[in-house]
């Protein structure tokens, strides 16, 4: 009796802190400060866009009307100079038949028999006029421009106005395309029937062609000096499209799937050079997407670190809305957490805070302090995490972590914070 109330005693104590790290994947928005804020700081902006090639558009839209024009014109003149051939041809075929029927028929039949030759006079043939087709020029695409401008270019932090604005225009040079190749390869095919497998080859077809859309971008203050500007390298290099493989040789005419990447190639691009221009003087709003640790145990002993876990999930959901009240409630969710550090034990596997979960706590301070921009009580962290022996996985996280906090430093000096 007394070894089983020593064993149940000993298996309580050990299930007492029987515990397992949980995560929960967290997406939340935060301002990113800017890298080379402007100075002092605007606070309105205007953006625009505008093609390089609208004018040579222009021009060969302008040679093609007068192509259809000239054309016109022409049809027009033949048209009306019909009637003068008909009798011009009408007339010379009266003229040779008067003459042929003035011929005797001894003199017809040598032309036909002895010489082989047949000179009755056959009417000549007076074509219909006919509009010479003036084949449309091969255009580049043009866009609603102040609709891709209010869609794609902003500056996060500014408001759009006129007042002492920063400039902010983007430069299409055009899509471009090479022709569409159909290109083959054979796969060996396994089937199965009768319990006799038979292999043969099959050749499977496919399109590809290359694509890309150069553009570049100014951004200039009120008085047109430049602050940034840029004709990204990535943008001048062709990107590949290869179609869906099928047994059977696809279509050449595949002007519908150029249209596609041609807008999907405008969208990406626009979003590219927004997404560099708000990283450099924007006050760019940016997701960012982190596990969030809690621990499960058998019983209550983790309330707390559950309760800073729920706290901390909404102030990180709540930062994008409302900055004040999402700072409060992540504030509310460190207090827990360091309070819960005052436990730990990293050596003591059966230590409430071991650990595991001290490695958990510390990844979820980083965060909130990352979010909070508290470089300072995250530098503690960092060290204490450094001089830890922690898994190749949680090494390569806490790296992470180290450059993420390199970075905000770096824009905090470059904002005076």
């Amino acid at each position: 009796m007394k070894k089983f109330t020593l064993f149940v005693a000993i298996a309580l104590a050990f299930n007492s802190f029987a515990q397992s790290v949980k995560e929960e994947k967290i997406t939340y928005t935060y301002t990113k400060l800017p890298s080379h804020p402007v100075q002092p700081k605007p606070t309105a902006y205007t953006s625009s866009v505008t093609a390089a090639y609208e004018e040579e558009n222009q021009k060969l839209m302008g040679q093609y009307e007068a192509d259809k024009a000239q054309a016109e014109a022409d049809y027009q003149r033949d048209l009306a100079d019909l009637p003068n051939k008909q009798k011009a041809a009408d007339d010379k075929y009266e003229r040779e038949m008067n003459a042929w029927n003035e011929k005797s028929t001894a003199s017809k039949i040598i032309e036909k028999q002895v010489l082989n030759e047949n000179n009755k006079p056959v009417r000549d043939n007076v074509p219909q006029p006919y509009r010479r087709n003036v084949p449309m020029p091969a255009m580049k695409t043009a866009y609603d421009n102040n609709s891709l401008a209010s869609t794609y270019l902003f500056i996060d932090g500014l408001q759009k106005g006129a007042a002492n604005a920063l400039n902010y225009a983007v430069t299409l040079q055009g899509f471009e395309s090479t022709p569409a190749k159909v290109l083959s390869e054979v796969k060996q095919e396994v089937t199965r029937k009768d319990g006799v497998s038979t292999t043969r080859n099959v050749t499977y077809y496919h399109i590809e062609f290359t694509y890309r859309h150069p553009m570049s971008f100014r951004v200039t203050n009120a008085i047109n000096q430049e602050i940034y500007a840029a004709a990204p390298a990535e943008f001048t290099e062709f990107k590949l499209y290869k179609g869906a493989a099928t047994k059977t040789q696809p279509s050449t005419d595949i002007s519908a799937v150029v249209k596609q990447m041609e807008d999907k190639c405008l969208q990406e691009n626009l979003k590219a050079i927004n997404h560099m221009v708000n990283d450099r003087i924007g006050f760019e709003r940016t997701e960012k997407t982190f596990d969030l640790y809690f621990v499960k145990s058998k019983n209550e002993s983790h309330n707390d670190i559950l309760d800073a876990f729920n706290a901390a999930n909404l102030g990180f959901k709540m930062l994008g809305t409302n900055e004040a009240q999402g700072s409060m409630k992540l504030n509310e969710a460190i207090d827990i957490w360091n309070k819960a550090l005052e436990e730990s034990d990293i050596a003591n596997k059966k230590a409430r805070i071991d650990k595991d979960i001290t490695v958990a706590i510390y990844f979820n301070l980083l965060e909130a302090y990352y979010a909070l921009r508290n470089t300072t009580a995250a530098d503690e962290i960092l060290k204490t995490m450094g001089r830890m022996d922690i898994s190749n996985r949680d090494k390569k996280q806490l790296e992470a972590y180290e450059q993420s906090y390199i970075d905000l430093k770096l824009r905090m000096a470059a904002n005076g914070l």
